[in-house]
């Protein structure tokens, strides 16, 4: 449904640039400083901040990425150094980082947005890809990218493994979900039980965002070869985990050309679901339908945003 009164959602874009987009209005800013040419740029939500990384656009660097700490619409940006991967802290105040000091010597280090690096950090592995930080530990991918990877919650401040699993789709307040075969686990880490649930869709893994508070996560069994065809689908449930019940997003599935581009997921702070897919469109859970942005969203290789503030 397009929205009269407009959807009132801003999001960060890591197109070439990146840009500022507002749903109702379209590019409100291209901020400055950024690097150009044949790069490529992510993005990942701090709190109500926002974290860049910048990667050759079309071939694996053997060097690690620039990490970039998004200042505003009118500023240049501010470098947090080079890393192989940034994850959100819990406060929503810093990110945790894979620094490289030698070619096999890598420390993973918090750095705070506001006060800077905190402290030398620890021993970590190369490889290592950070993911997001919980009241219940580091997510984290062990040998990130190569087959034998693993993935684990550990104390960031000791490296101890909290929970180690092959595949671990998201953390989020006292709730892990693992992957399984047919089945998912719904992991209660307060009490160390766990819970089996049936898919509700069938295909691959989902991709899973928590709500900013924790308390529903959307979990995205999207195909990007529906049937072994060109195909693309994308089919979003919610998931309660205090239930745990499931609940169909509105208009899913569909079929989409914006899973490998111009398209993704993230929640805002007013608890809507935010999805990029020609256009923003926001829906808040309990709600019949989405409410779609005028605005159109720009073409381009960019892939997934950050909701702002």
């Amino acid at each position: 449904m397009r929205a009269t009164g407009g959807i009132g959602v801003t999001a960060l874009l890591p197109t070439a640039g990146p840009t500022l987009f507002d749903a109702d209005h379209g590019a409100a800013a291209k901020p400055p400083g950024y690097p150009g040419g044949d790069v490529g740029l992510s993005v990942v939500r701090v709190g109500k901040h926002a974290v860049l990384t910048v990667y050759p656009a079309y071939t694996p660097s053997p060097e690690p990425a620039e990490i970039l700490d998004y200042t505003g619409p009118s500023s240049p940006p501010r470098s947090l150094g080079r890393a192989w991967s940034a994850a959100s802290d819990a406060v929503g105040d810093g990110v945790w980082l894979i620094r490289q000091d030698a070619p096999d010597d890598c420390r993973l280090q918090h750095v705070s947005l506001s006060a800077g690096e905190l402290g030398h950090g620890q021993t970590a592995s190369c490889r290592t890809q950070v993911r997001a930080e919980t009241a219940h530990g580091l997510l984290i991918t062990i040998n990130a990218g190569a087959a034998e990877s693993t993935d684990a919650l550990i104390d960031p401040a000791t490296g101890r493994t909290v929970r180690q699993a092959p595949r671990i789709l998201g953390v989020a307040g006292d709730w892990m979900l693992l992957d399984g075969l047919a089945d998912l686990t719904l992991v209660d880490l307060r009490t160390n039980t766990s819970k089996q649930l049936s898919r509700p869709a069938i295909g691959r893994a989902p991709t899973v965002v928590p709500s900013r508070d924790g308390a529903v996560w959307a979990a995205d069994f999207a195909d990007p070869a529906y049937r072994n065809t060109s195909t693309q689908t994308r089919d979003i449930w919610l998931l309660r985990p205090d239930g745990p019940t499931w609940e169909h997003a509105p208009a899913m599935p569909f079929i989409t050309e914006h899973l490998k581009r111009g398209g993704g997921f993230d929640w805002s702070d007013a608890g809507d679901l935010v999805l990029a897919d020609g256009v923003l469109a926001a829906w808040h859970p309990g709600e019949p339908q989405w409410r779609l942005g005028p605005a159109a969203l720009p073409e381009g290789e960019w892939n997934g945003f950050a909701v702002l503030p």
